[in-house]
């Protein structure tokens, strides 16, 4: 019933629609990716979710409504569970970071490719169409996994799509090797399974934590040097575990730096900044300065205007889209930190504003973890 409700001319024609768009921003490049967009139906991975706080559910077999098709094939990241004791949050990513993903990874018809986060199954089943080889994808959330798993069998590609209910850190050795890994959460670093798991000139595409972020980066390995550079500036649910271990986290970016007041107290940037800038001059920050995350305070702080800031203690100092450094904390300390954010703005600057794009990556085996795990060791431009 819901193979069949999916290849209705309504549903088609969205399809059409959806996929000419994302291939109309730049996101979609090739054709292999086009036509897995046409063809895999978000709208069935989408029983319910949330935009914004508002809950959006399907009913049984019925056609789904208007308002839930243009929610659901526009480029919007929609949540469908909120992290609980027994299960970690879930979402189906927007769908131009997941084509983008898709085309940075180099895919060719026959890969094996495993991906760590399932969510929705979504993802993995746009894998499937442009590959036409075996999928697994491994969940952390139980009832995550088994809805994946419907969803993908109501689409005749269970016997494709493997969904492992596991720490996604161990990957899958058993059907290793694999030609490509895409992780699809915010990650610290890679774990050494993966690597061992990894085919011959195969690579890792992940969502590696930066400056409170996480930059999509893609991954090689040669002999015993991991190695990679920045696709695009992005930001994923961070991963639960050994994979975002809390230990290695100057300041957790859902935590708010403190319940003072923030202030504003000078302008670096008269013109201010687009968005694309903001995202370019906070990697900058991030490879720059390990202080650099997202932060925020209750008081007198707007988070639209930008959450990139350098954090020390109880500390902080924000550089704002305005151009404007806001503050908060004891005078002595935030003088510091302002000097040093300044600096770093202004040799942004200088160099001509450099994207996230730039910025290449080392890879290393961190050495005080509880876990083993390959975190950045060096950020770097070329």
């Amino acid at each position: 019933m819901l193979a069949a409700q999916a290849q209705s001319p309504r549903i088609r024609e969205r399809l059409t629609r959806y996929a000419r768009d994302l291939r109309d921003s730049g996101a979609i490049r090739t054709d292999l990716v086009q036509a897995a967009f046409e063809g895999i139906p978000r709208h069935l991975f989408l029983p319910s979710f949330f935009y914004g706080p508002t809950l959006y559910e399907q009913v049984g077999n019925q056609p789904p409504s208007d308002e839930v098709l243009d929610l659901v094939y526009a480029n919007n990241a929609l949540v469908t569970r909120f992290a609980t004791d027994d299960e970690p949050v879930s979402s189906s990513s927007g769908p131009s970071i997941m084509a983008k993903m898709l085309e940075a990874l180099e895919l060719q018809p026959g890969m094996r490719v495993l991906e760590i986060g399932a969510g929705t199954g979504y993802n993995a089943a746009l894998i499937a169409a442009v590959t036409g080889g075996p999928v697994h994808t491994v969940e952390a959330g139980q009832s995550a996994a088994t809805d994946a798993r419907g969803a993908l069998a109501a689409l005749g590609l269970d016997g494709q799509v493997t969904v492992l209910h596991s720490d996604g850190y161990y990957g899958d050795a058993q059907s290793s090797p694999w030609d490509r890994i895409i992780v699809t959460c915010g990650i610290a670093g890679l774990s050494p399974h993966w690597l061992d798991q990894l085919a011959p000139g195969g690579l890792v595409l992940a969502p590696i934590a930066l400056a409170g972020g996480h930059p999509i980066t893609k991954l090689e390995r040669t002999g015993s040097s991991v190695d990679g550079h920045v696709v695009s500036w992005a930001d994923f649910m961070p991963a639960v575990g050994p994979l975002r271990p809390t230990e290695y986290f100057r300041h957790d970016p859902h935590h708010a730096v403190s319940n003072q007041a923030a202030q504003p107290i000078t302008t670096v940037i008269g013109a201010g900044l687009t968005w694309t800038q903001y995202c370019s001059l906070t990697c900058w920050l991030g490879a720059n300065d390990r202080r650099t995350t997202r932060a925020y305070v209750e008081d007198n702080f707007n988070p639209a205007l930008g959450m990139t800031a350098l954090v020390e203690g109880g500390s902080a100092a924000w550089i704002q889209m305005s151009g404007q450094v806001v503050t908060v904390g004891p005078v002595d300390l935030t003088r510091t930190v302002v000097r040093r954010l300044t600096e770093l703005v202004q040799g942004w600057l200088a160099a001509g504003e450099p994207s996230s794009k730039d910025w290449r990556v080392k890879m290393g085996a961190h050495p005080n973890l509880p876990t083993a795990l390959f975190t950045p060791q060096s950020w770097y431009r070329l």
